[in-house]
């Protein structure tokens, strides 16, 4: 393996103005990784009646990297969780009244087992978060900030649940800030997670007349490299701050069987019943009306499939792929040696 990722500094959380303690006790964080399956795992856990699950956010990056009042900026415009901010208010009003009138007529999850974003909220609950945040006299407050009074709004039974891919960087800080918090992480084999990648790249590549087939290969490098850093991440902490991890290939061939631990690390209920729900409700082919394996280039779940790398490398790409993080399919098990 090679040199261990670097850590952030140490949050002063001891400081005067590190405000009230909000432990992370209600809090459920999956914190990796990019086109790995966490979009997939917050709806399945989102469904469950003890959780209610948040689009990813960007916080702890936002509140590190960012003055505190760039900080809610970014959080309120360009988030996931944002969701185009109050000048998309009136489309996802529009939107949400189209998803019950399509509830008539088939099945469909309700608003509390989806994920939810900031204009789930209130007009005056956006502002009093806004103007809540913006007076937080540090990034550790931020974040407590945003969680105590997000838990405080939605109101779940037992978990508020948040995902960010690529958060595992994060994972000390986030330690540091919510000690009892439940902290997740699913990976994929890196070489599908490149294939995925590789057509979000062309397909913008195609609407961007100055990209070029060498920019689409920098990009196919730097996914390996991001991959192989946020997976040494998830082994170091998986180790040192009781990060759970998940594979999505096993979570996609036999779903109950992963998800019950999971269930049982979160200490919550997890009758089969209920387990096999969760898996129907946020199944491929509930969340985008195709079967696995129907490919959808235009679509975020673009084919719902383990293995798919096997249609699209080149031996140049296999090459890359192993001289960059080969070694790393071989730790987590997709490999048993490099001859593949």
């Amino acid at each position: 393996m090679s040199t261990p990722p670097a850590r952030l500094p140490a949050p002063t959380s001891a400081r005067p103005d590190a405000g009230p303690a909000y432990d992370g006790s209600r809090l459920a964080l999956i914190v990796g990784h990019y086109k790995s399956g966490s979009s997939w795992l917050d709806n399945v856990l989102s469904v469950h009646p003890d959780v209610r699950g948040l689009q990813e956010t960007h916080v702890f990056r936002y509140a590190l990297k960012n003055p505190i009042p760039g900080a809610v900026e970014k959080l309120f415009t360009i988030s996931s969780w944002a969701e185009g901010g109050w000048r998309n208010l009136p489309r996802q009003r529009v939107g949400r009244a189209w998803h019950f009138v399509r509830s008539l007529f088939r099945p469909a999850r309700h608003q509390a087992e989806r994920p939810n974003t900031c204009l789930d909220l209130s007009l005056l609950s956006q502002w009093r978060l806004r103007r809540h945040l913006g007076a937080s006299p540090s990034p550790e407050e931020f974040c407590r900030r945003f969680f105590a009074f997000l838990d405080a709004e939605l109101q779940p039974a037992r978990y508020l649940l948040e995902k960010t891919p690529n958060n595992t960087q994060f994972v000390p800080f986030i330690r540091t800030v919510f000690p009892k918090a439940k902290l997740m992480a699913i990976y994929r084999d890196g070489r599908d997670v490149c294939v995925s990648a590789k057509f979000f790249q062309v397909h913008r590549a195609q609407k961007d007349p100055t990209s070029s087939a060498t920019s689409v290969r920098r990009g196919f490098e730097e996914t390996i490299r991001n991959w192989r850093q946020q997976i040494e991440y998830q082994l170091e902490y998986a180790r040192t701050h009781d990060l759970y991890t998940l594979s999505y290939e096993a979570l996609l061939a036999d779903g109950p069987a992963v998800l019950t631990p999971l269930l049982a690390f979160l200490d919550l209920p997890r009758d089969p019943a209920l387990v096999a729900e969760m898996l129907r409700k946020a199944s491929f082919e509930a969340m985008t009306g195709r079967q696995s394996g129907q490919e959808s280039l235009s679509s975020f779940y673009r084919k719902g499939v383990a293995g798919d790398w096997r249609n699209h490398f080149t031996e140049d790409d296999k090459r890359i792929f192993k001289d960059i993080a080969g070694d790393l399919l071989v730790t987590l098990g997709y490999e048993r040696d490099s001859s593949w």
